[in-house]
């Protein structure tokens, strides 16, 4: 074994990586799935990349609906925000916040915990609430006030979860509004 030549295996995602070959049998964090890794032996077969099963991937329609909700959304934002905001009055604005928020939420929580299912269907965790703390680990604690609904759901359907977090969001911005403008 050359010292100079890195050692590659495959990370429990299954992305390629390689380390130092001084680094043999120490850990490592994959860059792509962030999971500390045991850097194996370079005479000892590595692992082969771990597919998705097949039943992790949603149906293309449900990422579809993600993607049109959360364009539209910002699209929505973005026309009301930037090019309509001196057409409104601040009660309008109000409340038309709603038309462009809830997709934004809708789309974006799809999108989440698609990536979370699949790390529950390829063995990287057990439940939401787990993918959930790993995704929060690597992101950073700001991370949970995002990832909080996904830290307290049990179901495993992304519609069903981005549902209950666009209610979640939902209930916070009417507290928001009915806070800060109890006028409007």
């Amino acid at each position: 074994m050359n010292p100079d030549q890195p050692v590659e295996f495959h990370a429990p995602c299954g992305h390629l990586i390689s380390a130092p070959a001084d680094r043999v049998g120490q850990e490592v964090r994959c860059p792509h799935c962030h999971q500390v890794v045991r850097v194996p032996p370079p005479d000892v077969p590595y692992a082969s990349a771990v597919p998705v099963p097949a039943d992790a991937v949603e149906p293309l329609a449900l990422t579809a609906l993600y993607v049109t909700t959360l364009i539209g959304g910002l699209l929505t934002a973005g026309l009301v925000y930037l090019v309509m905001f001196d057409e409104f009055s601040e009660s309008e604005l109000v409340s038309i916040t709603p038309l462009w928020f809830f997709p934004v939420v809708f789309g974006l929580y799809g999108f989440a915990s698609q990536r979370l299912l699949r790390h529950i269907a390829t063995g990287r965790a057990r439940t939401l609430g787990e993918a959930a703390r790993v995704s929060i680990d690597v992101a950073g604690y700001w991370a949970a006030l995002v990832l909080f609904p996904f830290l307290v759901l049990k179901w495993r359907g992304s519609l069903l979860v981005s549902l209950a977090a666009a209610l979640f969001w939902a209930v916070l911005l009417w507290l928001f509004f009915a806070l800060l403008f109890p006028t409007l």
